[in-house]
């Protein structure tokens, strides 16, 4: 039955394309800025070592990229819980046909989901286009370090996922407990 879910959540995914747009744009852009830092992070702990404070600075840059990603996967769960309050009726005819509270839930997660992952891998894959241009042409003095990207694209991808996940949870939660009759006749 959660196949099936999953299988629902795909086709609607697939049919709401347009409105996981701009969360996917919002996370590939938070997703280059995970990756570059991460591919960029020996260059910037080698330049903050000559100012003092190195393992600081370090960490900041980190935080700030990781923070300007978890800004992106907001923007996901703002979309999630738009798209709940737009299917509601829909939801409604799938409770009163007797479809169980957890395949409605990974139905209406997959679309958080393809956003998070479409946009973090799309990102990452710019950053390390990037990344291969800063070093080919050295306009990164420091260099950018392949390992670095490739852990920052781990991570950015890992981040998002789970970030989607987590934010989407409660609102997909509330719409699926709804009893059916509530959800056909508050018209949303």
């Amino acid at each position: 039955m959660m196949l099936k879910g999953l299988s629902y959540g795909w086709l609607a995914a697939r049919r709401r394309i347009g409105e996981m747009v701009l969360p996917a744009i919002t996370t590939a852009t938070g997703a280059f800025l995970v990756v570059i830092v991460f591919g960029m992070s020996d260059g910037i702990r080698a330049q903050s070592a000559s100012l003092g404070h190195a393992d600081e600075i370090g960490r900041a840059v980190v935080l700030i990229a990781v923070t300007v990603l978890l800004v992106g996967v907001v923007e996901v769960a703002v979309a999630t819980t738009r798209t709940v309050a737009h299917r509601t009726r829909e939801l409604g005819v799938l409770g009163a046909n007797g479809i169980p509270r957890g395949p409605v839930i990974a139905a209406l997660l997959v679309e958080p989901v393809i956003a998070a992952v479409l946009g973090a891998v799309s990102g990452a894959a710019l950053a390390a286009g990037t990344a291969v241009l800063l070093g080919v042409t050295g306009m990164a003095a420091t260099g950018v370090s392949s390992t670095g990207v490739l852990v920052g694209s781990g991570i950015a991808v890992g981040v998002s996922i789970a970030a989607a996940l987590a934010t989407s949870i409660v609102p997909t939660w509330n719409a699926a407990s709804r009893p059916p009759i509530r959800s056909l006749s508050s018209g949303g």
